[in-house]
C-alpha cells in the first residue's frame, strides 16, 4: 500500500465539504483505551454521525484521520499493511504526534481481515482515540467484540427519532399553541406513516414503500446469508421466517409456533434453525425480541417473547393484507424511543391474562416503570382493559409509577395505590 495514496484520502477528507447534515441526538464520549463502535441497522445513519463529529470539530479538522475502507483503492488493502496508515497520517503532521489528541475513524474496516489488532496498536497512545463504524453487526456482537479484548464500547444507532424527525423538517417542538399542537400531531401522524430511515424522508409516497423493500432485501442478503457465508442458510426459508416476524410486530411471537406455521408451507428444518436465524436477525439489527418480565431465567425461558422491528414502516412494507395496524407501528414507535433512551425493557402479563406492554428499568435506579401504550382510550372497554391491567400488575410487582402513552390524549387517573399517568405520545417522545 502506497503511503501517498493514503496521504491523498486523509488530505481529501480535510478538505471536501461535508454533506448536508441532520444533528443526531447520539452522543459520542470517548472513553480511555477504549475505541468507540457505532453499531445498528444498515442505513440508520452511523457513517453521517461520524461527518457530524468531523463537523463538531469546526477547525481541528486536522487532528482527524478519516478512512472509509468501501472505498475502490484500498478494495485489496491486507491486514499487514494497515499500519502505513497512521505512518501516512504523522508524516503529513509530525508535530501532532505524542502532543495531541488524533481522532482515527474507519468506516467498514472490517471489511479488511485482522483489523482488530491494529485498532489495539492503536489505542496503546494515550493520544489516539478510534472511532468505527459500518454495516456489520459483528463490531458489537460476537467475534470482534471479543478479539479487541474488551476494548470496543458500541454505541447503538437507531433510525430517526420524533425529535430528530422534527428537526429535519425545521418543526418547533412548541407544546403550548394551538398550532404548535397541531404541527406535532400533524408531524407525528407522518411519522408514523414514513418510518424513522434518513433516506427516505423526502422520498415521493409512491416510491416510499418499495424503496424500504429494497432495504429489507439488502439486509436479509448482506447482514445475514453472505455475514454468514459458511452456513449455507436457506434463502427462501430466512425471507418466510423474518417476513413472518414482520407480521407479528408489536405481539407475542414462539418458535415452536412460527415453525408450525412454516413446515405446512413446505419446508424442512429443525427448531434449532429458525433459533439462529433470530440470533442473526438480532446481530443485524433488524428485530428485537422482549422477554417477560421476571428474576427467574426459566420462568422468563417458558414465556413468549414479543417481537419488534428496528423501523415499523420496513416492517409493514413486507406485509401485506390488513395484519399491522397503526397501533402495532404505535407499540413499535414508543419500544424504539425506550431503547434510545438506553431503557431495560420486557412486558408483564398477569395470571389471570393482564398484560402490561412493557416494564421499564435501567442501570442508574433500581426502581421500575409500567408503560402501557394505547393508541386511543376513547372506548371505554379498552379504558377499561388497559388500566385494570395496570393496577393488576402493579399490585403484584409493587410498582408506583405507571404511563400510558396516547397518541393525543393527557389525563391523570388514579387507582388503588398508585396515580397513572396518560400522555399524548407527541410530548412524551420529547421528554429529555
Amino acid at each position: 500500500m502506497k503511503i501517498d495514496l493514503l496521504q491523498q484520502i486523509i488530505l481529501d477528507s480535510h478538505k471536501q465539504p461535508l454533506p448536508k447534515l441532520s444533528k443526531r441526538n447520539l452522543e459520542l464520549n470517548f472513553i480511555s483505551g477504549m475505541a468507540l463502535g457505532i453499531v445498528g441497522s444498515r442505513r440508520c445513519g452511523k457513517t453521517y454521525r461520524t461527518y457530524q463529529f468531523m463537523e463538531e470539530m469546526g477547525n481541528n479538522r486536522e487532528n482527524i484521520c478519516r478512512i472509509q475502507f468501501n472505498d475502490h483503492r484500498l478494495s485489496s488493502m491486507k491486514s499487514d499493511e494497515l499500519h502505513v496508515i497512521d505512518d501516512a497520517y504523522y508524516a503529513l503532521f509530525p508535530e501532532k504526534r505524542y502532543h495531541e489528541r488524533v481522532f482515527f475513524i474507519f468506516d467498514e474496516i472490517h471489511r479488511i481481515d485482522g483489523w482488530e489488532d491494529y485498532i489495539l496498536y492503536l489505542l496503546e497512545s494515550v493520544h489516539h482515540k478510534v472511532m468505527i463504524s459500518g454495516s456489520s453487526s459483528k463490531l458489537a456482537k460476537g467475534k470482534y467484540a471479543s478479539q479487541l479484548r474488551g476494548k470496543l464500547m458500541p454505541l447503538v444507532m437507531y433510525p430517526f427519532s420524533f425529535s430528530e424527525f422534527l428537526r429535519y423538517y425545521e418543526i418547533e417542538a412548541d407544546y403550548i399553541s394551538g398550532s404548535g399542537k397541531s404541527f406535532l400531531i400533524g408531524a407525528l401522524n407522518r411519522y408514523l406513516d414514513q418510518g424513522g430511515f434518513p433516506g427516505l424522508l423526502d422520498i415521493p409516497e409512491e416510491h416510499h414503500r418499495e424503496l424500504l423493500r429494497t432495504y429489507w432485501d439488502t439486509m436479509l442478503l448482506r447482514d445475514v446469508i453472505e455475514a454468514h457465508a459458511t452456513e449455507n442458510i436457506n434463502a427462501l426459508l430466512l425471507r418466510q421466517f423474518a417476513c413472518a416476524l414482520a407480521s407479528r410486530n408489536s405481539c407475542a411471537m414462539t418458535i415452536s409456533k412460527l415453525a408450525g406455521n412454516l413446515a405446512e408451507m413446505g419446508f424442512q428444518f429443525s427448531n434449532e434453525t429458525l433459533y439462529r436465524y433470530l440470533s442473526h436477525l438480532d446481530e443485524a439489527y433488524v428485530f428485537d425480541t422482549v422477554e417477560f418480565f421476571s428474576p427467574s431465567e426459566k420462568v422468563r425461558n417458558r414465556n413468549y417473547r414479543k417481537v419488534y422491528c428496528v423501523d415499523w414502516a420496513l416492517a409493514s412494507s413486507v406485509v401485506f393484507g390488513d395484519h399491522q395496524r397503526k397501533s402495532r407501528y404505535f407499540e413499535n414507535m414508543v419500544y424504539l424511543e425506550l431503547k434510545r433512551r438506553k431503557k431495560e425493557v420486557s412486558y408483564y402479563r398477569t395470571r389471570d391474562g393482564y398484560e402490561v406492554d412493557f416494564v421499564v428499568s435501567d442501570r442508574s435506579s433500581k426502581g421500575i416503570e409500567l408503560i402501557q401504550v394505547a393508541y386511543s382510550m376513547e372506548d371505554e372497554e379498552v379504558r377499561t382493559r388497559e388500566l385494570r391491567a395496570i393496577e393488576k400488575s402493579a399490585g403484584f410487582l409493587k410498582v408506583k409509577k405507571a404511563t400510558v402513552v396516547t397518541f393525543n390524549e393527557s389525563d391523570e387517573i388514579k387507582l388503588s395505590g398508585i396515580t397513572v399517568k396518560v400522555v399524548p405520545a407527541w410530548r412524551w417522545l420529547l421528554e429529555k
